[in-house]
């Protein structure tokens, strides 16, 4: 008996529970997932944040770590988890491949834990479109502004920059800036200034540490020629989803002056909301649910 006192509580209720158990990162995804995109699910599916009750304490070990624990308790457990796991784990080349096709190919993880195409799940509420209905809604004037993929591209130069810092950073092991970080500059040379300063502090003379080929790779992702908002969908997966989130919300509000789209954590569940009226969620997450799901009946 003594093995069993060992078993973690949650698990032990899991296993009488009945359905699969789907791991998420943070309290925020599974809301995302329960509650906006994929509530019709619960009956074969229960996602749970790899938090528990302590808030800050999930992140993508955590989910791995969890679906371990549940599968050794022979409870069907699924992990799914942001693909910047790839940068804190070194498997660099598996991050910057820009091939979806080859990416979803490789399970670093296993077969029962989906690392995501993009960055994070912020980054699968980036739609111009969801966007543009959203200040629809909240504005009163006519004609309802431009809100479009072209808009956004025309903002990425910025978000590309902070997003290859955080590369930079994390393939050096040092911690990524807060996600407003360099919000309060003026101009693009102000804000690769402050980057640069940023990197002079974390790595001091004689290393000469250079984001350069973090922003090529970063690029490699955009396809030149094709329509804005097929370069803008490609070019999303690589950037910083937190970062893109509160830098678009904050250039809506601050261009628009409408100051209830700069709340950008607040904007994540209008956002989801939106792209599931819309039936616009991301395909891959539609089939690997559907995928999670099918296994219920098995």
């Amino acid at each position: 008996m003594a093995s069993f006192k060992k078993v973690e509580t949650a698990l032990v209720d899991a296993k009488y529970e009945g359905g699969i158990k789907v791991f998420l990162e943070s309290a925020e995804d599974v809301r995302i997932f329960s509650e906006h995109w994929f509530s019709h699910k619960q009956d074969k599916l229960r996602f749970i944040s790899a938090e528990g009750e302590q808030s800050g304490g999930g992140g993508c070990n955590a989910v791995i770590t969890k679906v371990g624990e549940a599968s050794s308790q022979n409870i069907r457990a699924y992990g799914i988890v942001d693909r910047d796991v790839l940068l804190a784990d070194a498997k660099f080349d598996l991050f910057w491949e820009t091939d979806d096709v080859k990416f979803h190919a490789e399970q670093p993880y296993g077969e029962n834990i989906h690392v995501l195409g993009r960055w994070e799940l912020e980054n699968y509420l980036l739609q111009p479109e969801a966007f543009a209905y959203e200040v629809s809604r909240r504005i009163s004037r006519s004609p309802v502004p431009d809100i479009s993929a072209a808009i956004f591209l025309e903002q990425a130069d910025d978000i590309v920059q902070v997003t290859a810092l955080t590369t930079y950073l994390v393939a050096n092991s040092q911690t990524s800036p807060n996600t407003g970080f360099g919000t309060d500059t003026a101009s693009s040379s102000d804000l690769a200034r402050k980057i640069n300063d940023h990197l002079k502090k974390k790595f001091p003379p004689p290393a000469s540490p250079d984001i350069s080929q973090d922003i090529e790779k970063i690029k490699a992702f955009d396809q030149s020629g094709a329509t804005p908002a097929e370069r803008w969908e490609r070019l999303s997966r690589i950037l910083d989803g937190k970062k893109s989130l509160m830098r678009l919300c904050r250039y809506i509000s601050t261009s628009l002056s409408l100051s209830s789209v700069g709340h950008w954590e607040e904007m994540r569940g209008c956002l989801a909301n939106v792209i599931a009226s819309k039936e616009s969620i991301a395909p891959e997450l539609i089939s690997l649910i559907d995928d999670i799901g099918s296994k219920a009946l098995v």
